[in-house]
């Protein structure tokens, strides 16, 4: 059952590797699988559904240069990635998909990130 808990994303892993997740990263998310819009026609409107990626942006890890390295070689490869996170009420989700590097701060060593599915994500339940 989920529980009503905002705060601090938990965990970040790709290939079983953890990332340190930055305290203040906000997460976004994609959760719809579709976009709706409608098409004026000369009756009543007529609705488009377009499938969309369910995207996550916004994650910012903090990272040494060895992980940064890792992250790069994730980011290149060519093989999907077992990627999860888990959230402050203790939700977690999985998918296979790829990341892709926003950008790298040097200052705080902060590497933002996002994480395409190959097919949705997956709930999995922690007890």
């Amino acid at each position: 059952m989920a529980k009503n808990v905002a705060g601090s994303n938990r965990k970040f892993t790709i290939n079983g590797i953890p990332f340190n997740i930055a305290a203040d990263a906000n997460i976004t998310e994609t959760i719809s699988q579709f976009e709706n819009s409608m098409i004026a026609t000369s009756g009543q409107a007529m609705r488009k559904m377009m499938k969309r990626i369910q995207v996550r942006e916004g994650i910012v890890l903090v990272t040494n240069s060895a992980e940064r390295e890792q992250l790069i070689s994730f980011a290149e490869s060519t093989d999907d990635l077992l990627i999860s996170y888990q959230i402050a009420a203790g939700d977690v989700y999985s998918c296979e998909g790829t990341i892709e590097i926003e950008n790298n701060e040097t200052e705080e060593n902060r590497t933002t990130c996002q994480v395409h599915p190959r097919d949705g994500w997956t709930p999995l339940i922690v007890p």
